[in-house]
């Protein structure tokens, strides 16, 4: 047996140990105290469960059944007692971790932006975690029966089945029967739903949270201890200090009028374009590929999007942002490029160049940098491959309000010059993110 110890206790620990292994294991631990008292602190480590194991070592033993050849080796311990604890918890934490239970499904996405850890696409299955809706409107289905309608800008966090922590946003919420009891945490108290319909709004800057009840009943418990409960048509403010209810048919279920605001997709009308010289470059359908290469031999890329804007008013547009949801291409080195790098929009003139085709667009024969118009700047930390990115830059609203051929396109550019690394923005056929969104604000002509 030519193996270290530590060879062996990896190989224990990650179940990769052969029975004559864990022998030669146990031979070894026999003979060494380090060796016993190292395999104790790997338990502990692999586990967390130190603190456990100090806690039990005044175990009561149990008549012993048959020896399986983990417990001759644990046995050999001193504090036996205290390290089957550790092993037993170990084990049952290890079999769990590998089978991450899921507590809801993405009901729908309706041009939804997320920001998250997990798979966001309509009809994928979450777990407990955190959630950012960046835009969009996406449906939460919880396995207990619990839908949520949610409205970006949001931010939850699903801790089962039964419980969420709503740190802001617009949400609507069915409770069926078998969902009675799902709570809703708040930053000034806890919604708890007796089956109903009712809708919760909490914005970043708010210092309230407005809650009505469509039907069926709720129990709000604010923070300071009061418990309240509404019913149907009632509606409620809650913040820091007081909770007060009432019946505000003006309300229309809690949340704030707004301008109207037109929500507009690429419908596919977007491209990466690509400078080579070499025999083999990437491209995507799924990702916009932006990258600038100062070497000579270089692969650089510059994506290219566009928006149909024919049957909106220019002149009711009060306001303007376009959303990119940044995503990581798998190409390209990190570690090549500076810590923060500058992407520059660019609005493409309003005449035939324009019209470049969705596929086998020639970087020679695409709209150029130098006869574009830069709309905005943003930057992009190589440390957050993923985020989005909000641009509302008046001179963008410009540009829109003087479009005259009924489609507006745009360029992104990366600025600053790096190696490998190829950064990348999510098209409308991303499997997870949303493609390219512009939001209008519209207003009433004076």
């Amino acid at each position: 047996m030519n193996k270290t110890n530590q060879e062996l206790l990896d190989g224990y620990f990650h179940d990769r140990a052969s029975d004559e292994e864990i022998a030669e294991l146990e031979q070894r631990m026999l003979a060494d105290p380090n060796l016993r008292q190292h395999y104790l602190q790997g338990a502990m480590f692999e586990s967390d469960l130190r603190n456990f194991a100090l806690r039990e070592e005044k175990v009561v033993t149990t008549p012993q059944a048959p020896r399986k050849p983990w417990l001759a080796l644990v046995l050999c311990l001193g504090a036996a007692a205290a390290v089957i604890a550790v092993f037993a918890a170990w084990t049952t934490i290890r079999l769990h971790d590998s089978r991450p239970e899921t507590v809801g499904k993405i009901l729908s996405s309706e041009l939804a932006g997320w920001q998250s850890d997990q798979p966001t696409v309509a009809g994928a299955e979450f777990a407990p975690g955190t959630f950012m809706l960046q835009r969009g409107v996406a449906t939460l289905g919880f396995h207990s029966g619990a839908e949520m309608v949610l409205e970006g800008p949001a931010q939850i966090e699903v801790i089962s089945e039964m419980k969420v922590i709503f740190d802001y946003g617009n949400a609507s919420f069915h409770v069926p029967e078998s969902a009675v009891g799902f709570q809703v945490d708040t930053r000034y108290g806890n919604i708890v739903d007796h089956g109903t319909r009712f809708s919760l709004s909490l914005s970043q800057d708010d210092q309230e949270a407005r809650l009505a009840v469509r039907e069926g009943e709720i129990a709000i418990h604010h923070a300071g201890g009061e418990v309240k409960h509404l019913f149907t048509d009632e509606t409620a403010r809650i913040d820091a200090t007081q909770l007060q209810s009432g019946n505000d048919p003006a309300a229309e279920g809690g949340l704030d009028p707004r301008e109207p605001v037109v929500t507009l997709g690429t419908g596919g009308r977007e491209t990466s374009i690509i400078f080579s010289n070499k025999r083999k470059a990437k491209l995507s359908r799924d990702i916009l590929m932006v990258k600038h290469e100062a070497r000579q031999t270089v692969v650089n890329r510059r994506a290219l999007l566009a928006f149909d804007v024919s049957e909106i008013d220019l002149e009711k547009i009060a306001g303007a942002r376009l959303i990119l949801n940044a995503v990581p291409t798998g190409l390209g080195l990190v570690t090549d490029m500076p810590k923060v790098s500058e992407f520059g929009l660019y609005g493409i003139p309003d005449d035939d160049r324009e019209q470049w085709p969705n596929r086998g667009l020639m970087w020679e024969n695409a709209p150029k940098v130098e006869v574009s118009t830069r709309l905005a700047t943003f930057p992009l930390p190589r440390a957050e491959q993923r985020s989005v990115v909000t641009l509302d830059a008046p001179e963008l609203l410009a540009f829109l309000q003087a479009d005259q051929s009924g489609e507006v396109g745009f360029m992104i550019h990366c600025e600053t010059p790096g190696a490998t690394l190829v950064h990348g923005f999510a098209s409308s056929q991303h499997r997870e993110a949303a493609g390219p969104v512009l939001e209008l604000v519209m207003r009433e002509k004076n």
